[in-house]
């Protein structure tokens, strides 16, 4: 799966090894020596030989299927048609990210996201257009990993789960606790039968698989290109976005 454990990363990543070079990064520029992230630390890892398995099995099948759709993805759809699937899909998840911030105590963005959802579900059609960026009203991306951090809760040993990827303990945590909160999920898990809420839990988590992938594209290849070992480098790049 991802090398990294969001498409929140990246942004993250760039502007780490753009002020490292002094400058703005491109994708032909990026790269990871002498970046932070690199630096020769301890980890915890004490579920190491699991965590390889994992690592292994999710990286057969991110190459077998995930990789090939989201390079596709990235070079053969246009632009446009792209910011209007990742404002829809990030749209959807909005009253997710407002439950998290009600339980971080943030009042501010808990207004500002169910604002942004409530413009852009009824004004860009169900989130298409992101509306409510032109009128001013950022957004901001959460998860319950960030909850749990917010609470004084460790980031705790590094954790490789199937399918879900790699990240700590606690943003693996944060990342189950997010179906408990997705209605879609739990009318997919409750509706065995082959239904319209099934079909639309499958279109939406795939385009999300797809997009964070795609946007992770341009960080795997260049790291996969300097490092002898993948998986010590994932998991140095992961864990320092955690404790950050």
């Amino acid at each position: 799966m991802c090398v990294l454990p969001s498409s929140r990363c990246c942004a993250t990543l760039e502007s780490t090894i753009a002020a490292d070079r002094g400058g703005e990064a491109t994708d032909e520029e990026w790269t990871f020596e002498g970046s932070p992230l690199y630096e020769d630390e301890d980890v915890d890892d004490p579920f190491e030989p699991f965590n390889r398995l994992m690592f292994r099995i999710n990286g057969m099948l991110d190459k077998a299927f995930i990789m090939p759709v989201s390079m596709a993805y990235r070079h053969l759809v246009p632009n446009p048609v792209q910011t209007g699937v990742s404002n829809f899909v990030g749209n959807f998840f909005s009253p997710i990210d407002a439950i998290n911030f009600i339980l971080q105590g943030d009042g501010e963005h808990v207004a500002k996201t169910v604002l942004r959802f409530v413009i852009n579900t009824l004004c860009g059609f169900f989130g298409v257009a992101d509306v409510a960026q032109k009128m001013g009203i950022e957004k901001k991306q959460t998860s319950f990993g960030d909850t749990l951090k917010k609470w004084g809760a460790k980031p705790g040993p590094y954790l490789v789960l199937p399918l879900l990827g790699p990240g700590s303990a606690r943003s693996g945590l944060g990342k189950m606790v997010h179906c408990g909160l997705d209605p879609l999920t739990q009318k997919a898990i409750i509706n065995h039968e082959k239904n319209l809420r099934r079909r639309w839990y499958y279109v939406i988590y795939g385009a999300r698989t797809v997009i964070t992938r795609a946007d992770l594209l341009p960080f795997t290849i260049e790291l996969e290109k300097i490092s002898s070992d993948m998986y010590v480098s994932t998991r140095k790049a992961v864990m320092a976005m955690e404790e950050g």
